[in-house]
């Protein structure tokens, strides 16, 4: 094997991973889930809220872009973009000159019909909230088309699930009109009825497959859940998550109250809603009976929970019901990754009601649920996981994390059109169905003296020079993005930045190709060797095609900084007219920045949902402005008023 030396032009290498240097600048990861929460953001936003600032995720909104990599010939390409900022005289210039590597994956998009058989358990939440904006009937509606798409070779089973799970479908080999037909009848009687068991849909959905493996084929379990009754309320509450949360949920208008003890000694609760280690009770509701359907939160966010004992209890603060009848509540506790449940009642108020619910220790994020230890121990079996969550109101979080311990895909899916475009379009279904590679590292080694600036994307970790990524799997169709900013100091301005490795993570061997392609604005050339160690990336003048990209990619980063920005002068003292002004104007300059660059690109149809949420945006934050500003007006009326005597008063009679 032999090293590959060569400045970055528009080239593109093909060894069994296509690699593609390129000089430009993007941003960030594409990971599955990142395309769940993006698509999840930009419902809420353009159903007119805007987000919190800590609700935005930059480094997640850019991993989830799609940057449109080239094709590669092979089931993964890797893409490595290069820039270095042209010398200056500003003040900064003596710090030496800052540069950018992005690299990015992507799968290849197989035929449809090219793919392996398929083995798939649809596991279906048919819970009474399915019956909220007929997300069930989002589900029935796609199989019509879904069933076509199935061959004769694939086989399919359906499962349901509300407060226990069933087998409504039994395990069949879809290869003639009669099965299908029975499939599509067992779909039309699903109905909404009860609470939600997550667990036994996915156990059940396992028992399935497992039985039924098929060696060569695709053996996987597809869950679409709207969520339970408390990560609806929680997402309705914005409710925030981390290391450790805990959260109440009663039926009545009574106000109830969470108390937390943490090992420090510290009370977290209405009273005293933040402790000194970061724990913050974000959701108190029913101060004054305003809902029969309450929930109260206190978070620890990531890497902030005090190792030790926690304890729980529930008091009553005020009885806001006609009858004073004990309030039956529960409380769940996200403890790490594992998820605990507890019921109980509360009889009349004040502190002789005060109930203790539970107490568990917190020993590091790393706890794992008995749930997710059957999707690991599935995995291992070749079984996996994609989930999709219905509307908004679903655990993200918990989908997420399925779908990374099954090795499969999330997805968020708030409309039946969007459930479409997933289900039966297929470049998306291959996006959560298909493995084009697993198990794979990729590591930057930088030049010693070059300094790491910034890193933003997929599982990564910094050791001194090197940033090394995990990669677990990648999927047929999709992507993923690793972007590093750098500094090479005045004193050390060589040719060499980086060098590029991609390997197989368990045998730790860099991975070897038979032949290698070169492209050159979309033309192959295999005029390469055959094989190579490492790829090194020089430092050259960009050229016109990475000028363009470099454009396109300013203009997202500032997109997804103004919506952060925005959020953050919104939600900070939003009675400040002045803050308001200034919100607006960055979500004007925003708007302008993408317009000047899809007209600069000639993209016509580019930004489109990034353009509608900043109008969207711009329609809130001018009817606030208004808002205030006949408050403001009204107030100054009222203290004329008051100081004249009352002058206006006579004045009208």
């Amino acid at each position: 094997m032999e090293e590959i030396m060569f400045p970055n032009k528009v080239k593109s290498l093909l060894l069994g991973l296509l690699l593609c240097i390129i000089p430009g600048v993007l941003f960030a990861e594409g990971f599955a889930e990142s395309s769940s929460q993006q698509a999840r953001s930009r419902y809420i936003a353009n159903n007119g809220v805007i987000l919190a600032p800590e609700d935005i995720f930059v480094d997640s909104y850019l991993a989830s872009y799609n940057y449109g990599y080239p094709e590669p010939e092979t089931d993964v390409g890797v893409n490595i973009y290069n820039t270095l900022n042209r010398p200056d005289s500003s003040s900064r210039n003596h710090l030496g000159r800052e540069g950018i590597i992005q690299v990015g994956l992507q799968g290849k998009t197989w035929g449809f019909s090219e793919l392996p058989p398929l083995n798939l358990v649809l596991v279906v939440d048919t819970s009474i909230s399915m019956n909220e904006d007929n997300k069930l009937y989002w589900f029935k509606a796609s199989m019509g088309n879904f069933i076509k798409k199935i061959r004769s070779v694939d086989s399919l089973s359906l499962v349901s699930f509300n407060n226990t799970a069933r087998v409504a479908f039994e395990p069949t080999l879809m290869d003639s009109l009669q099965k299908r037909r029975l499939f599509l009848e067992a779909v039309d009687k699903l109905y909404p009825q009860g609470i939600t068991n997550l667990e036994a849909g996915i156990t059940l959905g396992y028992e399935q497959i497992i039985p039924n493996f098929r060696e060569n084929s695709i053996n996987q379990v597809l869950l679409f859940s709207d969520g339970d009754e408390f990560s609806t309320r929680l997402s309705m509450a914005k409710a925030h998550t981390g290391d450790i949360r805990i959260s109440l949920m009663w039926n009545n208008r009574n106000d109830l109250d969470l108390y937390v003890v943490t090992p420090r000694g510290e009370v977290v609760n209405f009273k005293n809603p933040r402790d000194s280690s970061g724990g913050w009770m974000d959701v108190d509701r029913n101060m004054y009976g305003e809902t029969e359907r309450p929930m109260e939160s206190i978070f620890w966010a990531e890497n902030t929970a005090v190792f030790g004992n926690y304890r729980v209890y529930v008091q009553n603060y005020a009885i806001n019901e006609p009858r004073d009848y004990p309030t039956p509540f529960q409380v769940e506790i996200k403890n790490g990754r594992e998820y605990l449940y507890f019921e109980g009642a509360v009889s009349g108020s004040g502190r002789s009601s005060q109930t203790e619910v539970c107490s568990f220790e917190y020993t590091g994020a790393d706890t794992l649920d008995q749930i997710y230890q059957l999707v690991e121990l599935r995995k291992q079996q070749g079984v996996s996981i994609s989930t999709l969550g219905l509307g908004s109101n679903f655990d993200e979080e918990l989908l997420r994390t399925l779908a990374e311990y099954g090795q499969g895909a999330s997805r968020s899916l708030p409309n039946i059109d969007v459930m479409n475009g997933v289900l039966n379009t297929d470049r998306e279904f291959q996006r959560i169905m298909v493995t084009a590679a697993e198990n794979l590292e990729l590591e930057l080694e930088f030049t010693p003296g070059i300094e790491i600036l910034e890193v933003l994307g997929f599982q990564r970790r910094i050791e001194k020079n090197r940033v090394i990524c995990r990669i677990p799997s990648l999927h047929q169709g999709d992507y993923k993005t690793l972007f590093v900013r750098y500094r090479i100091p005045p004193q050390n301005q060589g040719l060499q930045v980086a060098a590029v490795q991609v390997r197989n993570q368990q045998e730790r061997k860099p991975i070897i190709v038979p032949e290698i392609g070169l492209y050159t604005d979309g033309n192959t050339t295999p005029d390469l060797p055959s094989g190579f160690n490492r790829v090194i990336v020089l430092t050259d003048q960009t050229n016109d095609f990475a000028a363009r990209m470099l454009l396109h990619s300013r203009a997202v980063l500032n997109f997804a900084e103004t919506i952060r920005e925005v959020g953050n002068h919104y939600y900070n003292n939003a009675g400040d007219l002045t803050r308001l002004e200034t919100a607006l104007r960055l979500d004007h300059e925003a708007s302008r920045i993408l317009e000047t660059t899809k007209r600069s690109l000639q993209y016509d149809n580019a930004y489109y949902p990034e353009l509608g949420i900043l109008a969207k945006y711009a329609e809130l934050l001018n009817d606030r402005i208004g808002e205030n500003r006949r408050s403001f007006m009204n107030e100054s009326r009222s203290r004329m008023f008051y100081e004249d005597g009352g002058s206006f008063s006579r004045m009208t009679q």
